[in-house]
């Protein structure tokens, strides 16, 4: 008899093509394209100008570790529905051909068929029958009734780890958005220090020029013009550590936001305004609804089910088995006879050489664990959104006092630079005014970044707009 003249196989076996080949296509669906330099900026001459939000967004879009993470959450949710076998029947589909020359085998094979006569009883026959054939084509229901609940607490820690991977997930997105605000800061603190170095070498070469004009007028020393060239010196190799320092936070970008390209990059802009230098209160309860928080939970959870999972080992089961099988001499797939088998079986493990009892144990060690971790990392949320609070505050309070500070350095350096071309002093006096000037202008820099980045801090802590920064 031929394939199709069963109805229920086609069917069956076109739903488990269907299960199996739909996860493929869907990821095939899901690949993500690569990431262009459009996405995160514009080409300007020779360098790409790059945008904050837009490097936020292709990092989110484009990050390997990111997608990654996406897997792992897909592959919890995967754990999550295969939990449902505990519930649902199994359906199996054989097809065997056998071929043998073993007597039990062989009279066997002709009670399948429903062939044996009484020739077959002659006991030269039985004891030497000679080589026979049965092909088999069987269906097999298997269903659970009854588990000690070990498949609700198995779903439940199926679920709550699907949860947690997922709170995971929105954390990772978070901690990519985080890194690539940081970095994009970066990038921008390189580039306005670049700026604040190169208008210091601009200066150290006037002092130079300067120092070689009253040299040659014998109004200074040698030493004047022998400083001014050594000051100038070390401003330089400063300015092509900087300039390093601007390529490497270029290259951190291109990592972050998956982006491949040989241009250097550069802020579209180095001299955004501050937000109001001002200490948002800290919301202590957003600190729950964190997603690293939530995953810890969930993951206590998990280990909970799991322990309920043990538990159901050491307790009877019954569970029902149903089978149909189709038997044919000579034909594979043939339908000569058949027959049906119901099974019940209940079962009960009472003894496995304490095996059961040492996983019970560990499931209930491992839920204190869990338990015991979510609590930490509570207390150290709390403790985190304590300190980015703090960090901001301290931030504005540079940001303050590094203006301040620029502004006595600017006025300074405009005096000492008279009284040097008045003779009133010295090239060692006017050089440490620049450079403690220079140093100014660089701490405005440093501060300005620090509270920027203390802000996204005070956000990924929790605090006030917690999450990826819009």
């Amino acid at each position: 008899m031929h394939l199709h003249k069963f109805p229920p196989v086609a069917p069956l076996l076109a739903l488990a093509l269907a299960l199996i080949l739909a996860p493929a296509v869907s990821s095939l669906a899901a690949d993500r394209p690569p990431a262009t330099i459009e996405e995160i900026g514009v080409v300007q001459g020779d360098s790409l100008m790059v945008d904050r939000d837009r490097v936020i967004a292709s990092a989110l879009r484009h990050n390997e570790m990111l997608a990654a993470s996406g897997a792992m959450r897909d592959a919890a949710a995967a754990d999550a529905l295969g939990a449902w076998s505990g519930f649902l029947p199994r359906v199996q589909l054989g097809a065997y051909r056998i071929r043998s020359d073993d007597p039990l085998y062989s009279f066997g094979f002709k009670l399948n068929q429903r062939s044996a006569t009484a020739a077959d009883f002659n006991p030269a026959l039985l004891n030497d029958p000679g080589a026979s054939e049965n092909n088999i084509m069987q269906v097999k229901l298997q269903m659970p009734l009854f588990n000690a609940g070990m498949a609700i607490s198995g779903k439940r820690a199926a679920n709550a780890a699907s949860r947690a991977a997922a709170a995971d997930h929105a954390r990772a997105a978070e901690t990519v958005a985080y890194q690539a605000i940081q970095a994009y800061e970066g990038l921008v603190l390189a580039h306005a220090y670049l700026r604040v170095m190169t208008d210091a070498l601009a200066a150290a070469d006037a002092h130079v020029r300067q120092a070689r004009t009253m040299h040659e007028a014998e109004m200074v020393t040698e030493a004047d013009l022998l400083q001014a060239e050594v000051y100038r010196s070390s401003v330089a190799q400063r300015l092509i550590e900087v300039r390093n320092m601007a390529a490497v936070a270029g290259e951190n970008i291109k990592l972050l936001a998956a982006v491949r390209t040989d241009l250097p990059l550069a802020p579209a802009r180095t001299d955004d305004p501050l937000p109001e230098l001002a200490t948002p209160a800290a919301d202590r309860d957003a600190v729950a609804r964190r997603s690293d928080l939530v995953a810890h939970r969930e993951r206590a959870a998990a280990a909970g089910g799991m322990a309920g999972v043990a538990r159901g080992r050491m307790l009877p089961h019954l569970n029902l088995s149903a089978e149909k099988n189709f038997f044919s001499r000579d034909e594979f797939l043939g339908d000569e006879d058949r027959s049906w088998t119901v099974g019940l079986y209940a079962t009960w493990d009472i003894f496995s050489g304490l095996g059961n009892v040492g996983g019970l144990r560990k499931a209930r060690a491992e839920q204190r664990a869990a338990d015991h971790m979510f609590d930490f990392e509570r207390r150290r949320a709390r403790v985190e959104i304590v300190q980015a609070e703090l960090g901001v505050r301290a931030a504005a309070e540079k940001v303050a006092v590094a203006r301040d500070a620029v502004a006595a350095a600017r006025e300074g350096l405009r005096i000492v630079k008279n009284q040097y071309r008045e003779g009133l002093a010295s090239m060692v006096d006017l050089l440490d005014v620049q450079a403690a000037a220079t140093g100014a202008e660089g701490n405005l820099v440093q501060a300005r970044f620090d509270y920027r980045t203390s802000l996204a801090g005070l956000r990924y802590a929790g605090g006030p707009g917690a999450g990826p920064e819009k």
